[in-house]
C-alpha cells in the first residue's frame, strides 16, 4: 500500500547478472561512476565480491552465469600497489560509514543539472553532486 516503511537493497552485480566490470568493458571511469552511484544510494547496499577490484568474468561451463563466480582477484587488492578503482571504492565506503545520512537520511533535491541533492539525518547532512567529468 506504500504506507509501510521498507528498505531497498541495491547492487550493481550478483552471481545471477553480468559483472559490472564486464558490462563497463573494464573502463575505470565507468567503474568509478557506478561505485559512486551505488555507495551514495539511499538504503542498504551490497558490494558483490570483486566489484571493488574489477574482478574478471571467469569460465562458464554449462551455466552462462558461472563466470560471475570466478575466483577473487586477490592480487588486485593485496600489497602496496592498490588499484585506483579500489581506492575509490574505499573512499566511498569510508564516507558512507562516517555519514549515516547517506543511507538513511531525508532526501532533498537541490538541482537537476548537475544532479545535486542533500540528505539529512539528525545532525548529519551531506550534499552530493553528480555531473559529467
Amino acid at each position: 500500500n506504500g504506507k509501510e516503511p521498507f528498505n531497498v537493497l541495491s547492487y550493481i552485480s550478483s552471481h545471477d547478472t553480468k559483472l559490472f566490470s564486464q558490462i563497463a568493458n573494464n573502463d575505470p571511469v565507468l567503474q568509478k561512476r557506478a561505485a559512486a552511484a551505488l555507495m551514495l544510494t539511499p538504503g542498504a547496499v551490497q558490494v558483490f565480491y570483486g566489484d571493488e577490484s574489477g574482478r574478471p568474468f571467469g569460465a562458464t561451463g554449462s551455466d552462462p552465469h558461472q563466470g560471475t563466480r570466478s575466483d577473487m582477484n586477490w592480487a588486485a587488492i593485496e600489497g602496496n600497489e592498490v588499484s585506483d578503482i579500489l581506492q575509490h571504492w574505499r573512499a566511498l565506503g569510508q564516507f558512507r560509514e562516517r555519514h549515516p545520512a547517506v543511507g538513511a537520511g531525508k532526501h532533498e533535491l537541490i538541482s537537476q543539472q548537475p544532479y545535486v541533492f542533500s540528505r539529512t539525518q539528525g545532525d548529519d547532512t551531506v550534499i552530493i553532486a553528480f555531473g559529467q567529468k
